[in-house]
C-alpha cells in the first residue's frame, strides 16, 4: 500500500490514551482497499465526572492532532491555530522553524 499511516496510528494512540472508549484503526473509506488509513473514536458519556473529565481529553486530542498533523504538513491555517491556541508543536516552533 502506498498509503502513509503514522499520523492515524499516532491519532489511535493518543485517543487511548486520552481515555477513549473504543477505537478504531481501518482503511479503505470507499478510496479502496488499503490507500486510506484512518482512526477514530467513542467516549462513553454516562453524565459520570470521569466520562466528564476523558470527553475533554480526547475531544481535545483529536482535533488536536488533526491541527498537528496540518501544521507538519504545512498548511499556514493550522500553523496559524496551533500558535493561536498556544499548541506546542517542535517542527513549528523550536529548531528548524519553518
Amino acid at each position: 500500500s502506498d498509503a502513509v499511516g503514522d499520523w492515524a496510528i499516532l491519532t489511535a494512540l493518543f485517543n487511548t490514551a486520552a481515555g477513549g472508549s473504543w477505537i478504531s484503526f481501518h482503511h479503505g473509506g470507499g478510496v479502496g482497499m488499503g490507500y486510506s488509513l484512518h482512526a477514530g473514536m467513542v467516549v462513553v458519556a454516562d453524565g459520570s465526572e470521569r466520562a466528564d473529565r476523558r470527553l475533554g481529553r480526547v475531544l481535545t486530542t483529536d482535533p488536536g492532532m488533526g491541527v498537528v498533523r496540518h501544521a507538519d504538513a504545512g498548511y499556514e491555517s493550522a500553523i496559524k491555530v496551533a500558535k493561536e491556541k498556544g499548541i506546542k508543536i517542535p517542527m513549528i516552533t523550536g529548531k528548524g522553524d519553518k
